[in-house]
């Protein structure tokens, strides 16, 4: 498993630090998902997509939003549903 740092952001006061987690699956290639820590909390959310673009677009989403790891799993149940 590889995390690989996307950005910070700000909820309030505390800071959002949100990260790519990129996992190699035997056969079906790359896996990804989300790594969101904030105020001592940290959301680890693996597998999410085996799209690159689609995480990005996803870690973009928290990043603007300033989403925090109290509430990135709602806000990433919400965005698989789209």
């Amino acid at each position: 498993m590889r995390i690989l740092y996307a950005g910070t952001g700000t909820c309030g006061q505390t800071e959002v630090r949100y990260s790519l987690v990129a996992e190699e699956l035997e056969e079906a290639g790359e896996n990804y998902g989300v790594l969101v820590e904030s105020g001592g909390e940290r959301l680890l959310l693996r597998g999410v997509t085996a799209s690159q673009r689609r995480i990005q677009a996803l870690l973009e989403l928290l990043m603007a939003g300033n989403v925090s790891a109290v509430t990135a799993r709602d806000v990433v149940e919400d965005w698989l549903l789209r």
